[in-house]
């Protein structure tokens, strides 16, 4: 009898330790949001311009000691997946910045979990207009984006109201995203951008207005 009693209670025994060890070994819970370096709302979506920085920010549940280490996965459109890594400070929290060049996606693992969340980051390309000579209408377009991905055409508007604007020319970009064109523009003073258009992994974008006389 005595045995059988021993024998229960070292069955017993293990039984609490290994629930016990698979408890511990449990992946944690991890949590990751996006979004701007300066501050401001983190969220799952977040829209920079190319070139840009975005801020990562997350957390480990059960984190041990500060320095664990977070692999951050990186998905752009098209693009080739990379991981970088990130570490928690003593509260099991971790920051890490990226620049997006194209639509791009992110989410974080570590001990074998991986966060619910797979935070955006929208782009939209560096649109630059400049006149060359306001006389004559000439003006120089550039663009920083992905060419494979960017749109190569853009349209040159001027604004109607506050509200509306007309296209006045469709400007074709070079391989550089680069052009130098020349448009007639009523008389009077007149504010023109340049406008390109959404693209798969591109939002929308618009230059700085410049005023003509």
């Amino acid at each position: 009898m005595r045995k059988l009693v021993l024998l229960l209670t070292a069955i017993a025994a293990t039984a609490v330790a290994f629930a016990a060890s698979a408890v511990a070994q449990a992946p944690p819970t991890i949590t990751l949001a996006i979004g701007k370096p300066s501050g401001g709302p983190q969220g799952t979506v977040t829209t920079v311009r190319y070139g840009q920085l975005v801020k990562l920010s997350g957390d480990v549940s059960g984190a041990p000691a500060s320095g664990e280490v977070v692999d951050i996965t990186i998905t752009p459109y098209r693009g080739e997946t990379t991981i970088r890594q990130a570490r928690t400070d003593s509260t099991g929290e971790f920051e890490f910045t990226h620049r997006p060049t194209i639509r791009t996606s992110y989410t974080a693992r570590a001990r074998g979990g991986t966060s619910a969340q797979e935070p955006l980051a929208f782009v939209r390309p560096q649109v630059t207009l400049t006149p060359w000579n306001k006389r004559a209408g000439q003006f120089i377009v550039k663009m920083r984006a992905n060419a494979q991905n960017a749109s190569h055409v853009v349209w040159f508007q001027r604004r109607i109201n506050r509200t509306r604007w007309a296209t006045v020319k469709r400007v074709k970009l070079r391989r550089d995203l680069t052009a130098r064109f020349t448009v007639r523009l009523p008389s009077g003073t007149r504010w023109v951008r340049a406008s390109v258009p959404q693209t798969p992994g591109y939002l929308t974008a618009t230059s700085a207005f410049v005023r003509i006389r």
